[in-house]
């Protein structure tokens, strides 16, 4: 059993009978989801899951799952995914699955939110491993990109993997920039510009959820929790 897949058997036992959960998207949330499934089917749970991407949607229907659509979810009590980087102070980076927007919007809702990776997600600082996804409308490329260099990033348009030609498109439809910026910026104000400019659909930084949040950390030993 490797790191992701511990934690994220872990992470299942944290659900209770009758709650509505958000999936996250990811190969942790995968092992997840998977645990989350066969508990339902041996254990006879009423669980209702919401998801926050269409691989995920694919995912949670081959388990059996039962779907909310986004706009059907009355609540939502725990939110479970994992993230690219993790901060001593709870921010997350998210977003290499290009899933950010959908994710954020569970993170948002979500009365709890349990983030589960491995120990190299750990980070001294954001932004030291991984730059910060930024979806975008695919007409504003040229138009967005000025903007994030006026904050200081350096955007590149995320280009997709193996034989397929042209850029990453989000589940939305949009196109992703990948945006480095200077060592320790001012993440909560970037958070902010970055939301303010046009053509902008959402990003990868996930700062204001830390209260809500327990990070869940899986190693060789066992998983423990973030303090």
């Amino acid at each position: 059993m490797d790191d992701k897949q511990r934690v994220g058997l872990e992470a299942a036992k944290q659900v209770k009978d009758g709650m509505v959960v958000g999936l996250g998207t990811g190969s942790t949330a995968t092992h997840f989801i998977r645990e989350l499934a066969r508990r339902i089917r041996d254990e006879k749970l009423s669980i209702q899951c919401v998801s926050s991407s269409f691989a995920c949607s694919l995912l949670a229907r081959a388990e059996g799952l039962t779907l909310l659509s986004a706009d059907q979810a009355e609540r939502i009590d725990l939110y479970v995914d994992g993230a690219d980087e993790v901060s001593p102070e709870k921010g997350l980076i998210k977003g290499r699955g290009a899933a950010m927007v959908g994710e954020k919007l569970l993170a948002e809702a979500c009365a709890s939110f349990l983030v589960i990776v491995d120990e190299g997600k750990l980070v001294k600082r954001l932004g030291a491993k991984f730059p910060v996804p930024v979806e975008i409308m695919p007409a504003a490329v040229r138009l967005v990109q000025p903007g994030i260099i006026a904050l200081g990033g350096k955007p590149v348009l995320r280009l997709a993997p193996g034989g397929k030609d042209g850029p990453v498109v989000s589940d939305n439809g949009n196109l992703i920039l990948d945006v480095t910026f200077p060592a320790d910026p001012d993440w909560s104000a970037l958070d902010s510009a970055l939301n303010c400019l046009p053509g902008v659909v959402g990003h990868g930084l996930f700062l204001r959820y830390a209260k809500k949040s327990t990070i869940l950390v899986g190693h060789p030993g066992g998983v423990r929790v973030l303090p």
